[in-house]
């Protein structure tokens, strides 16, 4: 080969070369954005809890609630000695809702911090607590958010009900799945309960509409 032939082909495989990671670089700025790990304001929290166009076939048991995490709802909430795990808390939220077609019952409720790391201090806290108080078997509610526990226990005299802990960036959500007779909640009504939930929440931290539903 010549030098002439020699030095042809070694632009060509540097232009490949060049190209290859243009493309590259053009598919990762299309890639989709990133979850983020926003604070979420009062109105914001109000998005995220599911209504009625969320829920088809669902009805509101009561009226969505939101507001500051005052001393009135940090003794409710984060009910220990103390009331540790509302540390850097900003805002709550809560709603219920009743199937009767399914005789189920769906319970939300949620603590929005001022950032992640607080978020991720209060999740253990706050664990103890809950499996404390619903149950004393482990339950499934799928993949939902970066943190999760579940469990199944008897609630409102027979029904038994799932009630899951999940968090969320800078948001602690837990939900109930409660079931009108002595079975178990439908298990996958459970996941996607969870599943909405969370979405909702993080599409708020992503700065959008919260939009998803069952």
């Amino acid at each position: 080969m010549s030098s002439a032939q020699a030095t042809a082909v070694h632009r060509t495989a540097r232009g490949a070369a060049v190209t290859v990671a243009a493309l590259l670089l053009l598919a990762g700025c299309g890639g989709g954005t990133e979850d983020r790990a926003a604070a979420l304001d009062e109105a914001q929290v109000a998005s995220v809890l599911p209504d009625e166009g969320s829920m088809p076939g669902w009805e509101r048991r009561e009226k969505p609630s939101t507001g500051p995490m005052d001393d009135l709802m940090r003794g409710q909430l984060c009910a220990n000695k103390g009331n540790k795990g509302c540390e850097d808390s900003l805002f709550m939220g809560s709603v219920s809702f009743v199937n009767e077609k399914e005789k189920a019952g769906a319970r939300f409720w949620m603590i929005a911090y001022k950032d992640e790391k607080a978020a991720e201090a209060a999740y253990d806290v706050l664990w103890k607590s809950t499996a404390r108080t619903t149950g004393p078997k482990k339950a499934d509610i799928g993949q939902a958010g970066a943190e999760r526990d579940a469990r199944l226990g008897s609630q409102h005299g027979r029904s038994l009900s799932v009630t899951g802990q999940i968090r969320v960036g800078t948001a602690v959500l837990w939900m109930g799945s409660d079931a009108h007779s002595e079975e178990a909640p439908d298990k996958d009504l459970t996941k996607d309960l969870a599943a909405l939930f969370s979405e909702r929440a993080q599409q708020a931290q992503n700065g959008d509409e919260p939009s998803s539903k069952l």
